[in-house]
C-alpha cells in the first residue's frame, strides 16, 4: 500500500465567517460652501471664471477624465475648482469640504489608506496609452484633516511643502511625490468607448469604483507608479500620517527635534491648500492645484466574508493570491488557505501590459454570484499588487472527497485521491467509498494509462450540475498515478 503524506486537515465545513456588508450614507464629502471662510482661492487665470470657482462643484463623487494621460477639464468646460496661487502667508489658495459621516481610520482599509482627493493630475505621454507614469503633469495640493475646523493637522508627504521647488517638482515634472493631492491621474466610470481601460465592460456605480483606493507611489513596490485600474484613481491618505503643524503646511516638533503624531482615529472636514506660492509654466500661467471631489475609503473583506454576503452584493477583497490560470477563468485564494473563489476573466487579456499569472497577489472587486454551489466574480476590475515567490504560494490542502463538498471548499487549491472508476479522454472520475469527483484536464490528448487504478490529485475544486469538479491545469504533473496491491 502506498503510503500518502496528507496534508493537515482544516475543519472547512465548520468554519463560521460573519456576513459583513458595510454601508455609508454617503462616501464622498457633502460639505461645502461658498464663502471666504471655506474657499478662498489665490491669484490665478480660472478664479474668477465661473465654470472653476464654485466649491459645491466638489460634492459629490467626481467626474474623472476620459483616459489617465488626459486632463479632465479644458478652458471650456470645467469639472473643478481652482485653488489659484498659495500666497506665501497662506492666506488664499485653499478649500475646505466636510462629511456628514466621519471618516474613521478602519484597520480593514485597503493598504491602510482612508480617504481619497480627486483632481487633475495626468501622465504625459506622447503617444497614448503608452504613456510614462514617472512623467506627469503635477499641480499638487497638502492635505490637512480636522475634527471642528479649529484644529488642523498636517497629513505628513514625502516633500514639505517649503522644500518642493516650484516649476521642477510641481508642473511638468518626474519627481515621485506621496501625500498630496494631485499627484495621480482619476478616470470616469467604465464605458465601452473608453478602449484603454482593460476593465471597460463592466458596470460600477460611483460609489463602488471612487471608493477604492490608489496605491501610493512609492518607487521601491510592485509597479505603484503605474495606473491601479481596480480603482477610479485619485490620492489616497492614511489618517495615521496626519502629524501636528505650527502653521498650514509646518509639523510641530517637539523637544528632541521628533514630529507629533496626531492620533486622530477619524475626521470630518479636510482642507486643501495649493502648495508652492507663485510658481508658474511659461505659456500655461500659475500652477495651481484643481480639485474635483474627496472620498472615504471603502473597508475590504476576505474571501471567506465574499463568500457569505447576498449575491448580487459588492466586494473588495485585497491579499488575493492567483492559484490556478484557465483561459475564461481563473482562481484565487487567501494566503491562510481558509477561502477561494472563482473569477470569470478571458485571461488572454492583459491588464496594463500584465496578465494575470499564479502567484500574482491581486486587489479586486466585483458583484459575488452564488448559484448551484458555485460562488464566482463575474465582472471582476482587478490590478497586481505584488508578486509571490514559489516557496511561498499557497499549497494544495489536503482534504477528502467527501470534505470538497462543502461551500468554503469551493475554489481551493486541494490535493485529494482516490480509486478510478471510469475514464476518458480529458476527464477520470474517481471515488473514495465516501464521494466520488470527476477529474477534468484542458488537454483532452492526454488519458489515464489503463493499469493504474488509484490516483492522487491537485488542482481546483469546483462544481458541474451540483457535483465535486476537480479542475487540474496540467494532468502530467497534477495526477500522481498508482496501482492498487492485490494479493
Amino acid at each position: 500500500m502506498v503510503k500518502l503524506k496528507i496534508l493537515a486537515m482544516m475543519c472547512i465545513c465548520a468554519l463560521c465567517v460573519p456576513s459583513v456588508v458595510y454601508a455609508r450614507d454617503t462616501w464622498f464629502a457633502d460639505i461645502a460652501v461658498n464663502d471666504p471662510l471655506w474657499y478662498s482661492p489665490g491669484p490665478g487665470q480660472f478664479v474668477n471664471n465661473p465654470l472653476y470657482n464654485n466649491p459645491l462643484r466638489c460634492i459629490g463623487s467626481p467626474d474623472g477624465a476620459d483616459e489617465p494621460w488626459s486632463p479632465k477639464h479644458s478652458a471650456s468646460v470645467g469639472y473643478v475648482t481652482t485653488l489659484g496661487d498659495r500666497d506665501t502667508t497662506n492666506d488664499l489658495g485653499w478649500i475646505i469640504l466636510g462629511f456628514s459621516e466621519p471618516v474613521q481610520d478602519n484597520p480593514k482599509n485597503p493598504y491602510g489608506l482612508d480617504f481619497v482627493v480627486f483632481s487633475n493630475c495626468y501622465f504625459i505621454t506622447a503617444i497614448a496609452p503608452e504613456y510614462d507614469p514617472g512623467y506627469r503633469w503635477q499641480e499638487v495640493a497638502f492635505v490637512e484633516i480636522s475634527n471642528d475646523l479649529v484644529n488642523w493637522y498636517l497629513i505628513r508627504p514625502n516633500i514639505l511643502p517649503s522644500e518642493l521647488v516650484g516649476g521642477m517638482d510641481t508642473g511638468a515634472s518626474e519627481t515621485v511625490l506621496s501625500g498630496y493631492a494631485e499627484y495621480t491621474p482619476s478616470i470616469h466610470l467604465p464605458t465601452s468607448s473608453a478602449s484603454y481601460d482593460p476593465f471597460c465592460t463592466v458596470t460600477r456605480t460611483a460609489e463602488e469604483l471612487y471608493s477604492v483606493p490608489e496605491r501610493p507611489s512609492v518607487p521601491e513596490c510592485y509597479n505603484t507608479l503605474r495606473f491601479d485600474y481596480v480603482s477610479g484613481g485619485g490620492d489616497a491618505f492614511d489618517i495615521a500620517d496626519a502629524v501636528v503643524e505650527s502653521s498650514p503646511g509646518v509639523p510641530t516638533l517637539d523637544t528632541n527635534g521628533n514630529e507629533i503624531p496626531a492620533g486622530l482615529s477619524e475626521f470630518k472636514y479636510v482642507r486643501l491648500t495649493d502648495a508652492v506660492a507663485g510658481d508658474s509654466a511659461s505659456g500655461l500661467g500659475e500652477i495651481s492645484a484643481e480639485i474635483d471631489a474627496v472620498s472615504a475609503v471603502r473597508p475590504a473583506i476576505t474571501i471567506g466574508e465574499a463568500k457569505h454576503i447576498d449575491s448580487g452584493d459588492y466586494a473588495l477583497i485585497t491579499e488575493a493570491v492567483v492559484t490556478a490560470v484557465f483561459s475564461d477563468k481563473f482562481y484565487i485564494e487567501s494566503p491562510d488557505r481558509t477561502a477561494a473563489i472563482r473569477v470569470d476573466y478571458d485571461t488572454s487579456a492583459a491588464v496594463d501590459g500584465k496578465y494575470v499569472e499564479v502567484g500574482d497577489k491581486l486587489t479586486i472587486t466585483g458583484h459575488v454570484s452564488i448559484s448551484d454551489g458555485h460562488y464566482i466574480l463575474p465582472d471582476p476590475m482587478f490590478s497586481c499588487t505584488s508578486l509571490i515567490d514559489m516557496d511561498s504560494q499557497p499549497k494544495p490542502l489536503g482534504m477528502t472527497l467527501k470534505s470538497l463538498e462543502s461551500d468554503m471548499a469551493y475554489g481551493m487549491l486541494i490535493r485529494t485521491w482516490g480509486k478510478v472508476t471510469d475514464s476518458d479522454q480529458g476527464y477520470c472520475i474517481i471515488s473514495d467509498g465516501a464521494a466520488n469527483a470527476r477529474v477534468v484536464w484542458t488537454d483532452e490528448s492526454y488519458s489515464l494509462p489503463e493499469d493504474y487504478d488509484y490516483v492522487v490529485v491537485s488542482g481546483i475544486c469546483d462544481r458541474e450540475e451540483g457535483d465535486t469538479l476537480i479542475r487540474v491545469v496540467d494532468p502530467q504533473s497534477d495526477i500522481e498515478l498508482y496501482q492498487s496491491q492485490t494479493n
